[in-house]
């Protein structure tokens, strides 16, 4: 009678049992003694033979000895994916419904898997632990260090189909794909340009700020973006790797030559208002409405006269010294 009395309680899902440490309830008192074991007393007699992890109930050793043999008789009926445990599997299925009951508690941010709040928690506290061996930089998940070590073995599994472009990471292959889409969701809200990628409107809005935080180590000009410096480099190393196809003249950067191949091709986008007069570069343009604005920054150290154009002045310089010799 009694057996069936206890049966009838577990049907009804009645808990009378309290564990007097923690107060969890349960449906069974042996389930009591069990819980006390396992959590409280930290008795574990169920000894793995092959790793030596200890156990408190065989059936949890039993399940556990099922990893060394490899064994996954549970399988997900969405993809495939097998999984040891049934608990596991579980878990997995909250992936593909969409079920997210962890939530941080300080961004809201919320997961699927009990593990993955925690793990992004240590984002949070900081916490790095998991630290690469080629170059010291430390991770808060095991799978971004996994990923990182990637990149100094020059992996790259993820290619673009648009123009083969290979990546290490899956998530710059998608912004990369965003260039060819022509997608531009991030926005300036100073100037209204449009970026593909947030980096490049971080990168954009220290223009804003005035950021330079990059300077040269020869003239101590400084740069807002890394890039530009490395350029600006190559011109103290006289390093000039782009060349023209038409005439040969070499270039330290890629964009002077793009201006320079606008000349061969009689490129002239830049018009004098005052004038009409249509030049290639701006630059030029600059000079030119120097003349009608009657502007003389350049001076002769001989007789003082002044001039609109450094070249002009060259020319007179040349002849002031040798009427004055």
């Amino acid at each position: 009678m009694l057996d069936f009395q206890r049966h009838i309680d577990m049907q009804a899902g009645m808990k009378n049992h309290n564990c007097d440490i923690c107060g969890k309830v349960f449906t069974r008192k042996g389930s009591i003694n069990l819980h006390i074991m396992r959590i409280h007393a930290g008795v574990k007699n169920y000894n793995c033979d092959v790793c030596g992890k200890a156990f408190t109930l065989k059936g949890d050793l039993m399940r556990h000895m099922k990893i060394h043999a490899g064994v996954k008789n549970h399988n997900c009926d969405v993809c495939g994916k097998a999984f040891i445990q049934q608990g596991n599997l579980m878990r997995h299925m909250h992936i593909h419904a969409g079920v997210k009951n962890h939530f941080c508690d300080a961004c809201g941010k919320a997961f699927t898997l009990k593990g993955d709040l925690k793990l992004h928690m240590d984002i949070h506290a900081g916490v790095k632990n998991h630290i690469c061996d080629v170059c010291g930089k430390a991770f808060a998940r095991k799978t971004d260090l996994m990923l990182h070590l990637e990149i100094h073995a020059g992996v790259k599994n993820h290619d673009c189909d648009v123009c083969g472009k290979a990546f290490t990471r899956k998530q710059d292959l998608m912004r990369h794909v965003d260039i060819h889409a022509s997608v531009k969701s991030h926005l300036c809200d100073v100037c209204g340009i449009a970026f593909t990628q947030k980096g490049s409107l971080k990168l954009h809005m220290d223009i804003h700020a005035g950021v330079k935080n990059h300077n040269c180590h020869v003239c101590g000009k400084a740069f807002t973006r890394k890039r530009d410096l490395v350029r600006h480099v190559d011109i103290h190393a006289g390093v000039k790797n782009h060349f023209c196809d038409i005439c040969g003249i070499a270039f330290t950067q890629k964009d002077s030559l793009k201006l320079h191949m606008d000349i061969h091709a009689g490129f002239k986008n830049h018009t004098c208002d005052v004038c009409g007069k249509a030049f290639t570069r701006k630059r030029d343009l600059m000079r030119h409405v120097d003349i009608h604005a009657g502007v003389k920054n350049n001076f002769c150290d001989v007789c003082g006269k002044a001039f609109t154009r450094k070249s002009n002045l060259k020319r007179h310089m040349y002849a002031c010294w040798h009427q004055k010799s």
